[in-house]
Formats: C-alpha cells, structure tokens, sequence
C-alpha cells in the first residue's frame, strides 16, 4: 500500500454476502436489540450505579462483585454510545452514575484505585484490592473511560481525574521495579518480569491518547503519543523476524531465547490502535506499515486447519511446547473482534480485497464459535471450538468491552462508507503523508 492507494477513490463491493446497508441493520440489531437489552435485566445496578459482570446467562447476577476494569470500561462504552449514536441521555446517565459510584466507593489517591468492591461498594478483601498494587490496566482504563465521558459531559473534572489516573500508570510502569507484566505461559515459570516493558501498556496508552487528541491540543500529551508509537514500531517489533515481542526488558533489549515469541492477540489489537492513530494524524505511512504488520499477525496466527485465531502464543521457530496445540488452544472471543476491527478498518481506507476476504472468514468463524441465545458472545473456545474457560478468569464472567467496541467502530466504519456511497472513505494526508 501506499499514499496513492489511500487518496484514490475506490469503490468498495458488497462484504460478508451484504449490502453495507444490510450488514449495518444486522449489527444494529445485535447492539441494541439483543447486547444492550441483556445488561439491563440484572447487570446495572440500578440502585447505586456501577456494572456487576458475574452474570448468569439469564442475565441475573451470580456475584456482586464490581472489578475496577469493568466499571471503567461501562463508563467508556456507555458514554461512546451516548457521544455517536443519537446522545440518548439514558445511556449518558448510566455512564455518570457508573462514575459516580467509582468515585465514591473505588478512588484512593494521587490517581489510584481499588480494583475490587461488593455490589455496595465495600472493598473485597484480597491483595488484588491495594490500590499501590501494579495495576496499570485498570488505571488506563479509568482515563479512557473519564475521557470519554468528558467528551459527553464537558465536566472538567472528568478530564482531570482521566489525566491523573494515566499519569498515575505511567509513573508505576516507568519504575524499574514494576511487578504488572504477566506471563500467560508463553515463558518459563522462573522467568522474572519485572520491570519488563509490555507492548499493550504501550497499545492501551495510544488508544487512550488518540480519542482524547481528537478534542483536546496538548503538546505534552502529543509527545507522549508519539513515544509509545515508537515503542510500538520500532522497539516491541523484531526486523529480522517479522514479530512483535509482547515483553521486553526495561532497557527495551530483548528476552534472551524468546526472540521469536508472540501474544497475536495483543498485537493485531495494537496494529488497529496504531491504524487509527494514523487516520487521525494523517499519517499515510504509518498507517501502511501498521496495516502490513497486522496482516503478517494475522496470517501467522490462524489455525488453518480448524479456522480461528490462536491469540495467546506463537512461535516462529519450532521447539519443545511450541506445537500447534499450545498456539491454537485458547481462540478468545476478544481477539476476533479486535480482527474486524482492524479489518473494516484497513478496507474502509484502502478498499484491499484482502482485507474483505479475511473479514469475512473472520466474522464467520466468530459467530459460529462465539455467538449466544443471549447475545453477549462467549469467552473462548478449544482448538476444535468447544467452550472454554480461560484459566483465571470466572466461566461466569461476560464481556462488556471488547464486543460492543467491535459493534460500534464497525458501525461508524459502515456509516462513513454508506455516506460516501460505497467509495473508500478519504485519508486525510498531512504533511504529505510522511511519517511524523
């Protein structure tokens, strides 16, 4: 690809056997009528606020339990849902009030939270309620979901608490010190993380700056971006191997014999980050870069033999564990729809066949393995697609981020391609559409 592809109209056909039309009235019907319904039977908290997502497939709760991901998480994605589809004040409601019980109930200090409470706020008592605890993600989320809200409210101090709480992570992170890389197997048990540099703290801070640069001029904020790109481009990425190491040490060189090791999943998620940010600084050349790197993850990844996509672990050398089995044996609900994501995203813009087709392949297998009765798709499936329950998480556990994420960026991709009649949507170059 390049700038040339990106600034020529071209008409796109007909995806996934539907009119752009039709696959749009399909994922609205998925959204409104069957997705949103299911979380207010039981899981909103009508009382008090906030989301409860230990949840019976009824809809009723099975536990109480209101973890610090999920709140700020509902926070972003009712208050994105407020922000681009009709500013239906229900839903901004459900978005304040879910703030407002977080700061209320989960707020520490100096940008903290608690990561756990019961249904009435009080804290569940483990280690994983301290709050100077290593937990980058939670602290992200709450920025991007305050940011988010920000946007809807113009409340200052949504925008505030966002920018505390980042910082907050990323003091914690920049610590040589820091405890909050996780193996998920992929290295030996002895192996010490700390300190490690993650590609997706990197993917969750760009994601989180690109939606907030979108309203705001922060030249500091600006910098900040631009750094975790690069770590993304050109520090988690291995040249000569064509992978994105997902763990590095703090000094950024590599984990010794696990040069060849990566999370698939993490990095087509970061790839569409980065592909977003680019639309958004018009940047042509990164956002082609970005678009061929994930389909390089993606190709890597798939399990040809039994359709879907291994998101947990990949290498590119052969070796005692690294056989398919291993690579192929958690396909995650959310790592197909980070694939159409960044999928609708790369046809939007360039109108590549090859981004058609795999989404379509992709979006067959996701529904096949993932969908319900419900319509809150399942965690995981085996090898085979039986259910799976992904080790540490509750079976019990559904999903409010990923999915409804994919529903409505796919939306809003269809809605721009319908408004320019079913022609690539514009790249809007700058600076010539260099990379930055």
């Amino acid at each position: 690809m390049n700038a040339e592809l990106l600034t020529g109209r071209k008409s796109l056909g007909n995806i996934a056997g539907m009119t752009f039309e039709a696959l749009r009235e399909d994922y609205r019907h998925r959204y409104f009528d069957r997705y949103l319904p299911f979380w207010e039977r039981g899981a909103y908290d009508t009382e008090r606020g906030g989301f409860m997502c230990y949840l019976n497939d009824d809809g009723s709760v099975d536990d109480d339990e209101k973890p610090l991901w999920f709140q700020a998480r509902a926070v972003f994605i009712y208050a994105m849902l407020h922000n681009n589809f009709g500013q239906d004040s229900k839903y901004l409601e459900m978005a304040v009030r879910t703030r407002d019980f977080m700061v209320r109930h989960m707020r520490a200090d100096n940008g903290l939270w608690y990561q756990r409470v019961h249904g009435d706020g009080r804290l569940k008592g483990d280690i994983y309620d301290d709050a100077t605890g290593e937990w980058f993600y939670g602290w992200i989320y709450v920025a991007e979901g305050f940011a988010e809200l920000y946007r809807a409210t113009g409340d200052r101090h949504d925008l505030d608490m966002a920018l505390e709480s980042m910082h907050a992570a990323l003091k914690a992170y920049d610590d040589p010190a820091y405890d909050g890389a996780w193996n998920y197997g992929g290295y030996p048990d002895n192996l010490s993380l700390r300190g490690a540099r993650v590609q997706s703290h990197s993917m969750v801070i760009v994601a989180l700056l690109t939606r907030l640069l979108s309203h705001i001029h922060d030249n500091g904020l600006e910098d900040i971006q631009a750094e975790h790109i690069d770590q993304i481009m050109n520090r988690f990425y291995h040249p000569e191997l064509g992978v994105a190491n997902e763990n590095l040490h703090h000094d950024f060189s590599r984990l010794e014999g696990h040069e060849d090791y990566m999370q698939p999943g993490h990095s087509v998620e970061t790839m569409w980050v980065v592909l977003i940010e680019a639309v958004r600084t018009g940047n042509a050349g990164l956002f082609n870069q970005a678009a061929s790197r994930f389909r390089r993850y993606l190709e890597l990844g798939w399990d040809y033999g039994f359709e879907g996509f291994g998101d947990m672990h990949f290498w590119l050398f052969d070796g005692p564990g690294r056989d398919r089995d291993t690579m192929y044996s958690v396909k995650s609900m959310w790592s197909h729809t980070e694939l159409l994501i960044g999928l609708m995203h790369i046809y939007e813009y360039t109108g590549e066949n090859w981004a058609r087709e795999w989404y379509e392949r992709v979006r067959s297998y996701a529904q096949k393995a993932f969908d319900t009765d419900y319509g809150v798709w399942r965690q995981a499936v085996d090898r085979f697609g039986n259910d799976r329950k992904r080790e540490t998480y509750s079976a019990k556990r559904k999903g409010n981020y990923h999915y409804p994420r994919y529903l409505m960026l796919n939306l809003l991709s269809l809605d721009r391609i319908i408004a320019n009649g079913g022609i690539t949507t514009p790249f809007p170059l700058k600076d010539g559409g260099r990379p930055a």
